[in-house]
């Protein structure tokens, strides 16, 4: 049997909406992003999960609690801070044109090289990767496991698709993950894995609807807000 991986960021926070470097920063959810959190757990009310994996940053850890107790008896949680978002640095806490302004060797470099461009003071996309995967694969390879909900940031779950896919690390700019977005992945034992879906957000714009609780539910994703995207 294969093993479901879904991929979900956490709900938004202040800094996302204004577009702050957030990092390991540990940032709560905004009143919007605890609406998004209670938003996703409905999507998954009637999804069998095994486990819900989590960074330790709060604003990961509200949005899995809230999901792993979306079922009765509620999913078992774990949080591993080797999941936590790339560290950026010294960049943390700043917008993107503070950062420029006084980091711009530094950011023309990461931007030149998104494998391994490393910001001030932080890591690269790839060390991002190889820890977050660690985490992932101690749990994929629990006897039993079938149905994993992996909550994190956007970086982290960028560097995780790469990883299951077989991606180039390469591609990142080119991911695009949105604030309690669900991303799956279906390992398929000797096969390939199948990406089921990218960056899925029906729940958010249908909470009510039949579809918003299926996590096969797909969709043209809505256009993303201010400070939406911001790295973390």
């Amino acid at each position: 049997m294969g093993i479901t991986v879904y991929l979900i960021r956490h709900g938004e926070t202040t800094w996302n909406r204004a577009g702050l470097y957030q990092g390991q920063r540990d940032v709560a959810l905004s009143a919007r992003g605890r609406q998004q959190a209670r938003q996703l757990a409905r999507r998954f009310a009637r999804t069998p999960l095994d486990l819900v994996l989590t960074s330790d940053l709060r604003r990961a850890l509200e949005t899995a609690r809230a999901l792993a107790a979306s079922r009765r008896p509620p999913v078992p949680l774990e949080a591993d801070g080797r999941l936590r978002e790339m560290s950026f640095g010294q960049w943390e806490g700043l917008p993107l044109a503070t950062i420029r302004a006084r980091f711009g060797d530094d950011y023309a470099a990461y931007r030149a090289d998104p494998a391994e461009g490393r910001p001030t003071g932080g890591e690269t996309f790839r060390e991002l990767g190889e820890r977050a995967w660690a985490a992932v694969a101690e749990r994929l390879a629990r006897p039993g496991l079938r149905q994993l909900a992996v909550v994190a940031h956007g970086g982290t779950v960028k560097a995780l698709l790469c990883r299951l896919l077989d991606l180039p690390l390469t591609l990142r700019p080119r991911l695009l993950i949105d604030n309690a977005s669900v991303t799956a992945v279906e390992l398929r034992g000797g096969r390939p894995p199948l990406l089921r879906y990218l960056n899925d957000t029906c729940h958010l714009r249908h909470p009510g609807s039949r579809r918003a609780r299926g996590p096969g539910a797909g969709g043209t994703r809505p256009a993303a807000e201010p400070g939406q995207q911001g790295p973390g």
